[in-house]
Parts: structure tokens; C-alpha cells; sequence
């Protein structure tokens, strides 16, 4: 079963790099392109949310 989770990520640009937070769940990541930063947040989320050892915060709707 898969779910899918929508998480307020900001991205900025500083500098000659793309920065994006995600403030739920205190991570960032960054690129050299706005196309890059997304996918590695993606993969950051996907990672922290797969991590066993990682606390979680609450998720309620």
C-alpha cells in the first residue's frame, strides 16, 4: 500500500545554488538547478520517511 503525502517544501535561490526546505519535517537539500533541488528532496523525504532510526513527527489531518 502506498499513500501519498503532500509536504510545504520552499525553494530559494542563493547565490549561484538552489536551496528547499521542508519545515515539518526540519530538512534541506540543494542544487545547482531548480530541477535538481526538487529531486533531491524528493529523494531526501523519501529517505527520511524510510529511515527506521529517524523520529517522526506526528502526521494528523
Amino acid at each position: 500500500m502506498s499513500i501519498s503525502l503532500p509536504f510545504q517544501v520552499i525553494v530559494a535561490r542563493e547565490g549561484k545554488w538552489f536551496v528547499a526546505s521542508c519545515p515539518l519535517l526540519d530538512i534541506a537539500t540543494q542544487g545547482k538547478s531548480e530541477e535538481e533541488v526538487k529531486a533531491n528532496m524528493a529523494d531526501l523525504i523519501d529517505d527520511y520517511l524510510s529511515d527506521p532510526d529517524t523520529p517522526k513527527p506526528a502526521l494528523e489531518a
